[in-house]
């Protein structure tokens, strides 16, 4: 018998300590492999930001890009607590990570009656059993879930970081018969409902490209349920409570400066001495995401420590706090607009300041901006008068915090504002459409998840196309994912009901289903009665119209759902395998279940006739042809090829006879479903001068590769594509090869008339930053913008009868400038230690869609980051920097102005992004440099003045308080005749090539040139930075 418990264990092992020593080998694993995640969690453990403006299902807001609300919009929180004493706070409560109150036992007999304070349940911190449901596994997991209150982390195992969420990474709660929409595919009896919860939740590694999470549970009573919608919802709530602390409304403000000390204090022990130290100074800014060097934070502590003791009491901690809240830059720019004064500003003042500075139109509409002073204005206290005026009465003035509340409002939003609902009275041919690829992916192509959140937060965006791929699912329910992939699965009913609930949550305007079926005779009957049960009415099933030839208008179409889909007989082959190679077939790996296929030619015996209507081009609302447009970066081929996709949507080409020779299943679309295909019927590529290309209800689907050989120089179909979108619809979609779920940039699409640029919407990269660009202000919003008029009207086309002289299209000169004055509570690194001050920098980007070319815009101002080449154009943005400032993300100032001008085709296609970067060495040029937050709008929607930008995280989401704040001037676009242009003769005088329009006396002139002639120069000064086109 063994003599000891080391003994026992050596006896159960080959060899004496064996099993202590792989058991400790297997700790000292598992520990390094959680090691940068346990850093992660604790640096996460030490603030409370930076807080994220979330939209939750059942919101209101259209897009992330909601107007900002100014602190006199707001009202007091319901659920805050109101300290209406004028006593500071006391601090006889220890606090916790949640900042739950812990009150101290007490000796006293007396009753127990309590107060009005947040509290937690101490059910919740115990933990409860949970029964952890999982579609991927088909199986229930029995599970403890408990609130860990020293970091605000739920969590369901003690070994395994990773099994745990923070409280603020939560974006929604839903219970009961609201969780029914995401539940995948698990199936719970009725009377269970109303104990399911179901979390969505960004984990803290996003690992796989996968973004958020959703974690389906059922409690054993309902009182639990409570327990914890409560705990989670009260939590929230009271971490972004902490961030108004520096709020510019006054009753806000105090408050949140209230429960700021009262947290201070619970930190302290019973002896220590109630006041306020410079290391709580610290641990505040670090709670209030302040930003800013040590040296920062000890000046600010010291400006408030008059007495030189050390310590504050509450008066000076809140003179302290308030010291955060200046504003310098606002400070300057109100003395300017008043004269180098302090005193107050009056309605006239403020209307001139509208119309001088802000490019508003004041006379147009007075009214309104009449009732917006009174809104901030405030009882005159400090208006200059004539010593001999006679006194009058108090009157209604702007001092600098109701001036600096009206500058960061929704009422002075950077992005022209939606005036109600326009007339969408255009066919639906003659509008750019929000567009979506694989809709219900949350992350990457191959082995991301399926979900109805890909629909819910498309939808609620303003998405109007958004995409299904329908497979054989088991017991005969059709369902949604990646085919041939290991992408999750989603049931498309589920996906369906989802669709009715988010269809026109956010736009009344028509919603486009893009449906690639892949299921057989029996499952598309389902699919088909899917639809019919829960879209009804919305589902078009019929033309509204007999006799008509061309397509119906968003107006006719409001709150009507739109099927693409292919003719009935049709067949949807199965997928193409990924290219490794994207550009060509030559290298390209297998499918997980097809075989390979190089690029096929077009052959037009392999196109079948979908049962269209053929209209002549004449019977168009519109003329008959398309404008020229410029070659687009991409192989380069001969004639009208075809580029297979490793999906199916790339099937409205036709297949060459080797294609058809081989034996791959196919799903042939039923006449029940392709009956359905009203206004979008998908059919086979037979050419453009086709019949099938004629009629006016098809519609062609292209991958991006495909795309682009039918656009080079070398082809003829170019200017026949471009004529095409001009009457008829065309959707053009991500290539194979973008497994990582990255986007094609839509200049390309949008520049050669496409309806629908189909993109990635879960990757937040620069094409799709550009794509909500366009979709992001004033009627844009409800996701179709009419396009400009060179792309609408046969006029513009350069397409001529043999032996015609083509006619190039009139350029524009556009010029507009930006400054760049400063930033406000920029977020701080994530793997950047708290005590360490910030250097943050701007970059300034401006993308055209016209040809890359030397010198086709130029920019003054900052240092120039643009291509080395000189070369800008389409995938090639003119780039400005400004200085590092150095140990400061809170507040840093730059001032620095930057003008840019250039000739462009597509003034209506010009988009504008400024990057906030943080470098580590203060220098810009450094490879260690982060990418922090990002804005980016489209020229035209951009309003004039001075403008507070939102800045978004690489999820598109907007931070709640970081800000740019810039003033915006734009000039009037007048057109350049192409015969004007002219190089100088002697180059050998000028350090760069100059080019001068000339000829311009019968043009309209801006007021800034001065003369007939405008100069700008082709190349730049000396240019460093990555290459253009590819993210940092």
């Amino acid at each position: 018998m063994p003599h000891s418990m080391a003994d026992a264990i050596g006896s159960n092992s080959k060899s004496p300590g064996g099993l202590i020593r792989r058991l400790s080998r297997g700790a000292h694993q598992k520990l390094r492999r959680r090691a940068s995640q346990q850093q992660s969690l604790r640096l996460r453990d030490q603030s409370a930001g930076p807080v994220l403006v979330r939209r939750r299902s059942d919101s209101n807001a259209a897009s992330d890009r909601a107007p900002d609300v100014s602190d006199l919009e707001l009202e007091p929180s319901e659920n805050g607590t109101q300290d209406d004493s004028p006593h500071p706070p006391t601090a006889r409560d220890i606090q916790n990570g949640l900042g739950i109150n812990l009150s101290r036992p007490s000796n006293a007999s007396s009753y127990f009656e309590g107060g009005i304070a947040p509290a937690i349940s101490a059910i919740l911190q115990t933990g409860t059993l949970v029964t952890k449901h999982t579609s991927k596994h088909k199986k229930n997991k029995r599970i403890r879930l408990w609130l860990d209150p020293n970091s605000a982390r739920v969590c369901w195992s003690l070994t395994n970081s990773g099994k745990s969420f923070f409280i603020d990474d939560v974006r929604e709660v839903r219970v009961g018969a609201e969780s029914r929409n995401a539940r995948d595919d698990v199936q719970i009896a009725d009377e269970d409902e109303g104990r399911w919860m179901t979390v969505v939740y960004e984990p803290p590694e996003r690992s796989k490209g996968r973004t958020i999470k959703t974690m389906h549970l059922v409690f054993d009573s309902v009182v639990i349920v409570g327990y914890w919608t409560d705990a989670l919802g009260s939590v929230a709530r009271e971490r972004t409570e902490i961030m108004n602390a520096l709020s510019t409304r006054t009753e806000k403000s105090e408050r949140s400066m209230a429960m700021v000390w009262r947290r201070a204090m619970g930190r302290k022990s019973s002896d220590d001495d109630h006041s306020f130290t410079l290391d709580d100074a610290r641990w505040f800014c670090r709670k209030l995401e302040i930003n800013c060097s040590d040296s920062a934070v000890r000046t600010h502590f010291t400006l408030a420590d008059t007495g030189y003791t050390g310590k504050l009491d509450y008066t000076r901690y809140q003179i302290f706090v308030r010291s955060f809240m200046e504003r310098k830059d606002i400070q300057n720019l109100y003395r300017n607009i008043n004269f180098g004064t302090d005193l107050d500003l009056g309605l006239e003042a403020f209307l001139d300041f509208l119309r001088d500075d802000q490019g508003v139109d004041v006379e147009k509409e007075r009214s309104h901006w009449e009732g917006v002073f009174e809104k901030f204005a405030k009882p005159s206290q400090n208006r200059a008068a004539l010593p001999t005026a006679e006194p009058v009465g108090r009157q209604l003035a702007l001092n600098q915090q109701s001036f600096r509340s009206f500058l960061t409002s929704a009422y002075n939003s950077p992005l022209l504002p939606s005036k109600g609902e326009g007339t969408l009275d255009r066919p639906l041919n003659e509008y750019f459409i929000s567009s979506s690829h694989n809709t219900y992916l949350l992350g990457r192509q191959v082995y991301g998840a399926s979900s109805v959140e890909g629909y819910i937060s498309a939808l609620i965006k303003g998405c109007r196309c958004i995409e299904i791929d329908c497979w054989d699912g088991e017991n005969g329910r059709p369902m949604v994912t990646h085919g041939r992939t290991m992408t999750t699965k989603v049931p498309f009913e589920d996906c369906v009901s989802t669709i009715a609930k988010y269809a026109f949550h956010s736009s009344p305007y028509p919603l486009i289903v893009s449906l690639e079926v892949h299921c057989n005779a029996e499952q598309q009957k389902t699919m088909v009665d899917h639809m019919l049960k829960y879209w009804k009415t919305m589902l078009v099933t019929e033309a509204l119209s007999a006799n008509t030839q061309i397509l119906p208008t968003p107006e006719e179409l409001k709150s009507r759902i739109l099927l693409k889909v292919k003719a009935a007989g049709a067949e949807e082959p199965e997928p193409f395998q990924f290219p490794l190679d994207g550009s060509n077939g030559r290298s390209r790996a297998r499918s997980l279940g097809s075989t390979i296929v190089r690029t096929p030619s077009i052959d037009k015996r392999a196109f079948t006739y979908s049962p269209l209507v053929i209209s002549p081009v004449t019977t168009s609302p519109s003329d008959t042809t398309v404008g020229t447009m410029s070659t687009p970066r991409g192989s380069i081929t001969s004639g009208p090829t075809v580029s297979p996709s490793s999906s199916a949507e790339d099937s409205d080409t036709s297949q060459t006879p080797l294609e058809k020779t081989r034996k791959r299943k196919s799903s042939k679309i039923i006449p029940e479903l392709g009956r359905l295909g009203v206004y979008a019927q998908g059919i086979k590529f037979p050419g453009f001068n086709e019949p099938g290309a004629k009629s006016f209800n098809h519609i062609f689907s292209f991958n991006e590769n495909t795309f682009g050989r039918l656009c080079t120089k070398q082809t003829e179909t170019k200017g026949l594509l471009e004529k095409h979108n001009v009457h008829y619809l065309m959707r053009v979609y991500p290539k194979a090869g973008r497994i990582d779920s990255s986007n094609f940039n839509p200049l390309e699409a949008w520049r050669r008339g496409v309806q629908m640029a189909a993109l990635n919407w879960q990757t937040y990269d620069v094409h799709q930053q550009v794509n909500e660009a366009m979709f992001a202000a004033g009627s844009d919003r409800v996701g179709y913008v009419l396009k400009p008029e060179e792309l609408r009207h046969s006029k513009h086309i350069p397409i001529l009868d043999a032996g015609e002289k083509k006619e190039k299209k009139d350029k524009k000169f556009v010029k507009f400038t930006v400054d760049i004055i400063s930033a406000q509570r920029l977020p701080r690194p994530l793997r950047q230690i708290t005590e360490s001050g910030m250097n943050p920098y701007i970059e300034f980007e401006m993308y055209c869609a016209d040809d890359k070319a030397p010198g086709g815009a130029r920019g003054e101002g900052g240092t120039d980051a643009s291509a080395p080449n000189g070369y800008s154009g389409i995938g090639s943005p003119l780039r400005k920097r400004t200085k590092v400032i150095e140990g400061n993300g809170f507040d840093p100032i730059w001032n620095q102005p930057l003008t840019v001008s250039l000739v462009t085709k597509h003034t209506s296609l010009i988009f504008v992004r400024w990057t906030v970067w943080s470098s580590p060495e203060a220098r810009p040029t450094s490879s260690n440099n982060v990418l922090l937050a990002t804005f980016t709008a489209k020229l035209d929607s951009l309003q004039q003045g001075y403008r507070h930008l939102p800045l978004f995280n690489p999820q598109g989401e907007q931070y709640r308080d970081a800000k740019l704040f810039v003033k915006i001037r734009k000039e009037n676009a007048f057109p350049i005749q192409l015969g004007a242009l002219r190089f100088s003769a002697d180059r050998s005088r000028t350090p760069r090539a100059q080019l001068e329009v000339a000829s311009l006396q019968s043009q309209p002139q801006p007021a800034q040139t001065g003369g007939a002639a405008v100069v700008f120069a082709l190349g730049g000064p000396e240019r460093a930075g990555l290459q253009s086109d590819v993210e940092h």
